[in-house]
């Protein structure tokens, strides 16, 4: 009797692509979930850009899609920007990395928190790597072009001078910073800060500089003693600024210290605007945006790029 191969093969091949396709659909449908914005173009761009980074960050992200995004048309790029569309979606930095494969992306900007896990290099259909620079936070792990961070001794002297607003001469300064054991950064930060105190005469201040959570219990002890008139806490991470805002939030009365925070999560912004955080100082999101534009176009004509970009700060000052 006669086999049928041809039919075996029919079989074999149906399951076959129906499997692929409904791999396909199922990426397409967890990205679809994702918030989505891309410019509106009525010429055709030769670039594709993508800008990602993780919901707790919406806010910044969103004027870094904007910085990005002014400059497409310098070079005919289109923008487009990637992030879960709330906190209750667990998608990792690494799912929207590969998105960028998914759609053959000529570069990423992608936002790092802390939290990060480092993610790995992705290819365009040619086989070429997709150049990626980093933003926030630096891991060496990552493989980035760029990084485009804070240089800390400028951002401690920012810091001195944003606070000196916000305490009286019969006040008191509290200056947090948790984990600066083992951080140089740290240490240049705080250290410029000291610095510029020292250098306007300014000697009535106490630093906590040990774990966050002993930091917690001397911040809570501050803000609940209710009898801080015309001083400042000064946060110089952005978890100690979460932490001491929480608290804050959670006093009836908590002496009307003055609180200067760091960092750009959604949730510092929320503060910001209801009058419990007094002022923010972050990097300021549409310029860093114009910078990676030109470094992703720098890194393509020319084959190179700055390794490393101090961005620009902002601060922010409650209504």
């Amino acid at each position: 009797m006669e086999k049928n191969n041809g039919s075996f093969a029919l079989k074999i091949a149906v399951p076959l692509a129906l499997f692929f396709a409904l791999g396909i659909l199922f990426f397409v449908r967890s990205v679809s979930s994702l918030l989505h914005a891309t410019e509106s173009v009525q010429e055709d761009r030769n670039y594709h850009i993508l800008v990602v980074g993780q919901a707790g960050d919406s806010v910044f992200l969103n004027q870094l899609f904007e910085g990005a995004r002014s400059l497409s048309r310098n070079y005919s790029a289109l923008v487009e920007l990637k992030s879960p569309d709330s906190l209750a979606e667990d998608i990792s930095l690494q799912s929207l990395i590969d998105y960028a494969s998914f759609v053959n992306a000529d570069g990423i900007i992608a936002y790092v928190s802390p939290e990060t896990a480092p993610f790995k290099s992705v290819s365009r259909i040619d086989g070429t790597e997709i150049p990626v620079i980093t933003i926030g936070y630096y891991d060496d792990k990552n493989p980035q072009i760029s990084f485009i961070g804070s240089n800390y001794s400028n951002l401690g002297r920012r810091m001195g001078i944003e606070s000196e607003e916000l305490f009286t001469s019969e006040g008191k300064v509290f200056v947090v910073i948790s984990g600066i054991s083992g951080s140089a950064n740290h240490s240049n930060l705080l250290n410029s800060l000291l610095d510029y105190y020292k250098s306007r005469g300014i000697e009535n201040f106490e630093v906590f500089g040990k774990s966050l959570r002993e930091n917690k219990k001397s911040v809570e002890e501050i803000l609940l003693c209710g009898n801080n008139e015309g001083s400042a806490l000064v946060c110089l991470t952005e978890e100690d600024t979460v932490m001491a805002l929480q608290i804050a939030a959670a006093c009836s009365d908590s002496g009307r210290i003055e609180i200067l925070g760091y960092g750009e999560n959604e949730a510092l912004a929320m503060y910001l605007e209801k009058g419990v955080l007094s002022k923010l100082v972050s990097f300021n999101p549409s310029n860093i945006g114009k910078t990676a534009m030109a470094e992703l176009f720098e890194y393509r004509n020319k084959g190179y790029a700055n390794s490393y970009i101090t961005a620009d700060l902002q601060v922010r000052r409650s209504e």
